[in-house]
């Protein structure tokens, strides 16, 4: 039976080969044929360098595109968000989102239930169900100066900081979550816990402050991090929050007790944990902190985020992410 085309939106599908240790770039060929049977108006556009996603969704925008999808891992995504998105305005109002999971971390796709499997991916983004997300608006201290990202899925900083650039520096062939498992084993050796100043807005407009020594900082605007990490168990995306966790230095008891809960959605059962639903987010430190944004990381504290609610359309399975 011949699938059903869209046929009524022009879709450009931007892959990134380097993604999942390289292999995505295998995958170039029958991503075209999906793409050609599933759209009467696709293309696909490959990424040469960093940063390149980027340029790429902004182009794919001005030329007049409905659908923009990133075909990568969370990076790859982030990129294209950030060509869509700028200061937390859409650069052109409509255009949908969409990925298919083709990364090393993949947490996006998990919130999303994007199908594993390509041919059901690229239908999904032909006639899967779009609602309007939330994103999270940050700016961290650059190399050159303040430095301003949109982020779609989970930011965070102290050890998941660190653990990122590691993981970032790997070849990740081993997969999500044992490239990121490896990587904070080698991180836990030599992590010695900030301490960071912490002040936000909850949902209620009430603000409310932390101060002390950090094992990790996570902000949810997804469900998943790390290689399947459930730090946004409850929330979903287009809820208008953004899920803080606030994870203070642990004795080792409490790090080999705890990590498990990180997986099951329950780390704040941990006593010292504090998660709370905020709206915004300012952090700083003496130290130098290293920010994770979608697995990027873009520069150190101090850093504020945030949240931009129901910007961006977002093209998935979209079940519901609260399972008890």
């Amino acid at each position: 039976m011949t699938p059903k085309q869209n046929t009524h939106e022009r879709a450009c599908f931007i892959l990134n080969p380097r993604s999942g240790g390289g292999r995505t770039g295998g995958r170039e060929s029958a991503l075209r044929q999906e793409v050609s049977r599933w759209f009467a108006q696709g293309e696909v556009r490959t990424t040469e360098a960093a940063g390149h996603g980027t340029e790429l969704a902004r182009r794919a925008v001005d030329e007049g595109f409905d659908v923009v999808a990133a075909v990568g891992g969370d990076g790859t995504a982030h990129e294209v968000v950030n060509g869509l998105v700028e200061a937390g305005v859409a650069r052109r109002e409509g255009v949908v989102f969409a990925v298919i999971p083709a990364g090393t971390g993949s947490d996006l796709v998990r919130t999303l239930r994007m199908p594993s499997r390509l041919e059901e991916a690229v239908a999904t983004v032909a006639h899967g169900r779009t609602l309007h997300a939330d994103l999270v608006s940050a700016t961290v201290r650059g190399p050159d100066g303040p430095l301003a990202s949109t982020c779609v899925n989970v930011a965070g900083f102290g050890l998941n900081g660190d653990v990122v650039s590691r993981v970032n520096q790997s070849n990740k062939r081993l997969g999500g979550t044992i490239t990121f498992a490896a990587a904070t084993a080698r991180t836990l050796a030599s992590y010695r816990a900030p301490v960071v100043h912490l002040s936000w807005t909850d949902t209620r407009g009430e603000e409310a402050s932390w101060s002390g020594p950090i094992f990790a900082v996570f902000l949810a605007n997804g469900a998943y991090c790390g290689g399947g990490m459930w730090l946004g168990r409850g929330g979903a995306m287009n809820d208008g929050a953004i899920d803080l966790t606030i994870i203070p230095e642990l004795s080792w008891a409490q790090v080999l007790t705890g990590a498990p809960r990180l997986f099951t959605g329950t780390i704040a059962e941990v006593p010292g944990v504090v998660r709370v639903a905020v709206r915004s987010l300012r952090a700083t430190s003496a130290q130098d902190v290293r920010v994770d944004l979608d697995g990027e990381q873009p520069g150190t504290l101090e850093a504020t985020f945030q949240l931009v609610p129901k910007v961006l359309p977002i093209r998935a399975v979209w079940e519901d992410p609260r399972r008890s």
